[in-house]
C-alpha cells in the first residue's frame, strides 16, 4: 500500500473509534430503563476506560471493570449486571440478525437482494418488538444495530484496500460475515476481542470472493484498524471524563 493506504486506515480507525460511541449510547439507555439515569459524558468515560480491557484473555473482564466504574459511581450492583446481560443479548441477537446478508457467500447463484430484503424484514420485525418492552429499549436496539453495521462496512472498506472485490454490490454480504465473525468472536470464551476466531470465520466465509492471501490482509489490516480506533475511544473517553467531572463540579 502507498501512503493513500495509510491514510485511509487512520481515516477508518477514527470512524470505527467514534462508532464505539453509539455502545455507550446503548448502554446509557439501557441504564436509564433500569432505573439508573447517567449523563452521557460518564456513559462514555466508563465504556471506553473498561473496553480495552477487552483485550485480556478471558473476553469478561470488559463488563466487570463496567460494573465495579459504576458501582464506585454509586449505581447499584443489580441494574448494571442487568444492563451487561441485555447488552449482551443485543449484540448477539443483532449479530444474527445480519445472517441473511451472507446468504450470497454460502448459497450458490443467491442474488444479493435476496440477502438485503431478508435482512430488512427480520430487522425491522426485531426492532419493532424492542419498542414494545420500552421506548430506551428500541432505541438501544437502534445504536447497538448501527455499531456492528458501521463496523461490518468498515471492515468492507479494508478489504477493498487489500486488494479484494470492491464491487458495491458485494459490500452488504462483506459487512454481513464481519458482523457474525464478530459475534463468533465475542461469544466465544477466553478469546481476547476474539481474536483469531473472528479471522478463522472471515477466511471461511469470504473464500469464494477472494484468494486467501488477500483476506488474510484484510483481516490483519481490519484488525489494525479496530486496535488504533478502540484506542482512539479511549483517549476520548479520557476528555469524556474530565468534561464530566467539570460539569459536576460547577454544580
Amino acid at each position: 500500500m502507498g501512503a493513500g493506504g495509510y491514510v485511509a486506515i487512520a481515516a477508518l480507525a477514527g470512524l470505527y473509534g467514534a462508532s464505539n460511541l453509539l455502545l455507550a449510547f446503548g448502554w446509557q439507555r439501557l441504564l436509564h430503563h433500569l432505573g439508573a439515569s447517567v449523563s452521557r459524558s460518564w456513559a462514555i468515560h466508563a465504556y471506553a476506560i473498561s473496553q480495552l480491557a477487552k483485550y485480556v484473555p478471558g473476553n469478561i473482564f470488559q463488563f466487570a471493570g463496567r460494573q465495579a466504574i459504576g458501582v464506585a459511581a454509586g449505581i447499584g450492583n443489580a441494574p448494571l449486571a442487568k444492563s451487561t446481560a441485555y447488552e449482551l443479548a443485543f449484540l448477539i441477537i443483532g449479530g444474527v440478525l445480519f445472517s441473511p446478508l451472507v446468504l450470497p457467500l454460502i448459497v450458490a447463484n443467491a442474488p444479493n437482494w435476496l440477502g438485503w430484503i431478508s435482512f430488512v424484514v427480520v430487522l425491522a420485525s426485531a426492532l419493532w418488538l424492542a419498542t414494545i418492552v420500552g421506548a430506551d429499549f428500541g432505541v438501544a436496539a437502534v445504536f447497538y444495530v448501527a455499531f456492528l453495521a458501521l463496523s461490518g462496512l468498515v471492515f468492507a472498506a479494508a478489504f477493498g484496500l487489500a486488494g479484494g472485490s470492491v464491487d458495491f454490490g458485494s459490500h452488504p454480504a462483506i459487512a454481513g460475515a464481519y458482523a457474525l465473525a464478530w459475534l463468533v468472536g465475542l461469544v466465544t470464551p477466553g478469546a481476547p476481542a476474539g481474536i483469531g476466531v473472528r479471522e478463522a470465520v472471515l477466511l471461511f466465509l469470504l473464500g469464494g470472493l477472494s484468494s486467501g492471501p488477500v483476506i488474510l490482509l484484510a483481516v490483519v489490516i481490519g484488525r489494525a484498524i479496530t486496535v488504533l480506533g478502540d484506542l482512539l475511544f479511549f483517549a476520548g473517553g479520557q476528555l469524556a471524563g474530565r468534561f464530566y467531572r467539570m460539569t459536576k463540579e460547577q454544580r
